[in-house]
Formats: C-alpha cells, structure tokens, sequence
C-alpha cells in the first residue's frame, strides 16, 4: 500500500512539503504493521487529502456534521488504490449514519480484495444489508466475514455474531417482519426520508398488517368453533377488517399489496375503522407481547406528523 500510494503522489503533482509529510506518515515499519484494517484505511485517506483537495474535502465532512458527498473519479483519481479506499471510507460514513441505502451499493460494488480494509468491508456491507431487510444476503456477508477473513478486530466479530445469530432466528413474516419494516420506515422518516422506497416499505406493512390479522382471526374463530357457521370463512362477509387478499394497489391483480391509506392524525390506525381497529388490539393483546401494540402506535403517530 505504502508503495502504490507514493507512486500516486509521485505522478500527481504535489508539492515536496506535502511530499515529505506523507513520507513521514508511513516511515515507521513496526508502527504500519500494527495498525487494523480501519486504521490503515484512515491513514490512507489522510494521506490522499495532504495533497489531493478531493480527498481534502471528502474527510473534512466526514470529521463534521455531514452529508459525506460522493466523489468523481477521474483522471488520477480513477486509480483503483485512490478510488476504492476513498469508496469504502465514504461508506462506511453513511453505513455509521444509517444511511444504509446509499452505503449498500457501494460495499456491493467492492470486492475483499480491492481494499485495505476487507473485515471492515464485509461487516459494513452486512450491517446495510441486515437493516434492509436482506437477511440472506447478510448472512451470507457474515459468513465471509468470520469464517474466511483474516485479522478481524475482535470488537467487529462480537458485532457480527451477535447479528449472525438474530438474523438466524428471525422468520421472514409475521410479528417480526413487521417491526423490522416499522423501524425501516421510522428511520427513513427520521433522515427526512418520504420518497417512493419509504412509501413501498409503508404498504408492505399495511400488508403484513392485513395478512396477520385475518390469520389471527380465522385461528381465533377455529378455537371458538365458528368455523362451520354461514359465511363465517369468507372474508368479504365480515365488516371493518380487511383481508391480505383484498389488500391490492389500485389497478393492480396481485396478491399482498395495500392500497396507500390516509392517517388520522395522533397515530390512529388509517387502515381500520373504530370497530375494527378495537377487535384488532383485542387480538394483539391476546396473542403477542405486551409492547407490540406500543409499537404500532409510535409507529402510526410517526407518520401522521410527517404529514404535517
């Protein structure tokens, strides 16, 4: 690294001061070769902004408040040493500040190989994907992680299999699906985040909503024997609640997918009306932990003063 690096410099046209404070950065043998990946990733960095402003101005908003903006890579900036490191270093900003759908296709794009920190690489690429509700995808990033990279911090490897065995145990529907996608919807609205992908993850919950409602209620009708009743399996002859197969974007034939509901303000359940929302607290509180049904509330409330 250290040679590819004063090959840059060397062709990039920097001034000798700049010159021979990089020099002296990377001076010291013992001092490199006990550095982390992470570490030598920032020196790399601080390297590059001695004489590149590019790279200057990239660390400059990561140090402050942010937004970390994306770079050009032109000229002698489209070396892969100079490009990729400053890729990962501005992906790792946006993953730590959870702007995991920014991060994901750049640690998508960069191979293990490419960078000086590949532990760092993996765990950061898995954390975007565990947020984004890739579970398989981040299981797989995990796995790489822990069972085929060399030097990981010991503080990354707890993280990760801590992570590694929730995203195991989780189920990919029902009770669970359904607060990972609530707390993917409040951090996007918490980022000042509406648009097109928020409102996808909104009706996926109305959905999942939807769909463990009626399982909730034909299983609660199965226990008190009300299943052989006229009409009592049918759901277009019960009033208020909405079953998964009648949830449907308009103009749409597929199954599971809601249509976009108007919120009442302080976080009233939009999908439901007064009755039917009473029988479907009824059923949570039966059936689910105590704090689920706070959980929807915030959740609801959150989105109506978005609306404001």
């Amino acid at each position: 690294v250290r040679t590819e690096l004063l090959q840059w410099l060397a062709t990039s046209g920097a001034e000798p001061p700049a010159l021979e404070k990089v020099v002296a950065l990377w001076a010291d043998d013992a001092a490199l070769a006990s550095r982390s990946g992470e570490e030598l990733l920032d020196l790399v960095v601080r390297s590059f902004a001695e004489t590149d402003s590019a790279a200057q101005r990239l660390l400059t908003e990561a140090n402050g408040a942010g937004p970390v903006e994306s770079l050009i890579f032109d000229g002698i900036r489209a070396a892969p040493l100079y490009r990729n490191q400053l890729q990962l270093f501005r992906a790792r900003w946006l993953t730590q500040h959870r702007y995991y759908d920014d991060a994901l296709p750049v640690l998508t794009e960069l191979v293990p190989e490419d960078v000086v920190d590949p532990a760092g690489l993996l765990f950061y690429r898995a954390v975007c994907q565990s947020q984004l509700l890739l579970r398989q995808e981040a299981l797989d990033s995990l796995s790489l992680l822990l069972n085929n990279t060399l030097d990981v911090p010991s503080r990354l490897r707890i993280v990760a299999e801590v992570m590694q065995q929730e995203l195991v145990a989780q189920g990919d529907e029902g009770l669970n699906q359904i607060s990972l996608l609530m707390k993917d919807v409040e951090r996007r609205l918490d980022l000042g985040r509406s648009d097109e992908d928020t409102q996808k993850q909104e009706d996926a919950i109305i959905a999942e909503l939807d769909k463990l409602l009626e399982e909730m209620d034909q299983k609660n009708k199965q226990q008190n024997g009300g299943g052989g009743g006229s009409g009592a399996g049918t759901p277009q002859n019960r009033s208020g609640l909405q079953g998964a197969d009648q949830s449907q974007i308009k103009g749409s034939t597929g199954k599971g997918e809601a249509d976009r509901k108007e919120l009442e303000e302080g976080g009233k359940w939009g999908l439901l009306n007064a009755k039917a929302e009473a029988k479907a607290r009824e059923l949570i509180r039966q059936k689910f932990p105590s704090n689920f049904l706070d959980q929807i509330g915030r959740y609801t409330k959150k989105l109506a003063e978005q609306k404001k």
